[in-house]
């Protein structure tokens, strides 16, 4: 069996990033709120409280968190939410 004797030598490492201010947070918020805005599509949200709990719950659970990952988290899974919405609307229509 081989063992190592000595680490691996890590090449370049980074900081980690640093933390946003206030305002830039608030920033972000504010962009993102209006690309959200722009893809609304209503009764998303009651779609999603009835029919997608995990997702809805994971969303309320992130809304939240005051930090730039949780936002960016949000957005993601709140534009899947949408995706998922419009493939139900999508069956209703193929299906009436």
């Amino acid at each position: 069996m081989l063992a190592l004797l000595d680490p691996p030598e890590v090449g370049k490492t980074y900081p980690p990033a640093p933390e946003m201010d206030a305002k830039e947070l608030e920033q972000l918020i504010a962009a993102m709120g209006k690309r959200l805005q722009a893809e609304y599509v209503a009764g998303a949200i009651p779609y999603l409280r009835r029919h997608e709990p995990e997702l809805w719950g994971e969303l309320e659970a992130l809304d939240r968190e005051e930090t730039l990952s949780a936002l960016l988290r949000y957005e993601r899974l709140f534009f899947e939410g949408l995706r998922r919405y419009c493939d139900y609307l999508s069956r209703l229509r193929r299906a009436a």
